[in-house]
């Protein structure tokens, strides 16, 4: 049975996918899941986080088969891909996974912090946390913050900024914005360019914001009640409604 968030995933992701067939890749990526996704595509390779494995998948034309799988640990919440990298969120660390060898993940650092929800998101040598204290879940003893971490060295991740949020679930980083989502309090757009001091441009209330994928000019939200895409041609702080898909609260 699949659930509102598996399908609203697969439907921003296609939506991701698209767009970058048409020429807005920069990474040689195939496909964009959110920071929440549990799957990550890079080149003919798809990686797929389990709670406690990354699995790879050769997906080349014509071809899908299970290449192997790599143990990391318990608590493996979500993986994002960027260049040779993998980078996976979970509940007590963000792990890096070099993969050079694309079928054959390598174990990089294991990042820790307290126990908290933990989606990552990649820019260049920044790597853009969420951490989120949710009441019953495995993470209800960490807290809400973002968190800014250089990953130059990917053997020596090094901590550059902490804020405290609301609730923050996914986020997006393009250029010099970061979109994060908090939940019911709604879609943050913040300007990170001193990260010492980012601003927040733009506070949009009226959407419960759980997920994000951010592309030159367009910002793809999921919510609870459907799926959401804003523009921002002329800078984040003028962000625009374009459209919304309604999505049903059931299970389908």
């Amino acid at each position: 049975m699949l659930t509102r968030s598996i399908i609203l995933a697969l439907i921003v992701t296609a939506i991701a996918a698209g767009c970058e067939s048409e020429g807005l890749s920069d990474s040689g990526q195939t496909g964009q899941g959110g920071s929440m996704s549990r799957f990550a595509i890079n080149g003919p390779h798809l990686y797929v986080a389990t709670n406690s494995t990354i699995q790879v998948f050769d997906i080349g034309a014509n071809n899908f088969q299970k290449l192997g799988q790599v143990t990391v640990g318990f608590g493996l919440e979500t993986i994002f891909a960027r260049g040779q990298y993998l980078y996976l969120g979970a509940n007590d660390a963000m792990y890096i996974y070099s993969i050079a060898n694309p079928a054959t993940p390598e174990f990089i650092f294991r990042y820790a912090h307290i126990v908290a929800c933990d989606p990552v998101v990649v820019q260049g040598n920044r790597a853009y946390v969420t951490l989120r204290s949710s009441m019953g879940a495995n993470c209800n003893r960490g807290v809400n913050a973002l968190e800014i971490i250089d990953i130059t060295d990917p053997y020596d991740p090094t901590l550059l900024a902490n804020y405290q949020m609301v609730s923050p679930h996914g986020l997006g980083v393009y250029g010099n914005y970061l979109f994060l989502c908090e939940g019911e309090s709604g879609l943050k757009v913040f300007d990170i360019t001193d990260e010492s001091d980012i601003e927040l441009l733009k506070h949009v209330t009226d959407i419960h914001a759980y997920d994000v994928i951010v592309r030159p000019g367009i910002a793809t939200v999921t919510g609870d009640d459907g799926i959401f895409q804003f523009s921002y041609p002329d800078g984040a702080s003028v962000i625009r409604l374009l459209s919304k898909i309604d999505v049903q609260r059931q299970q389908l």
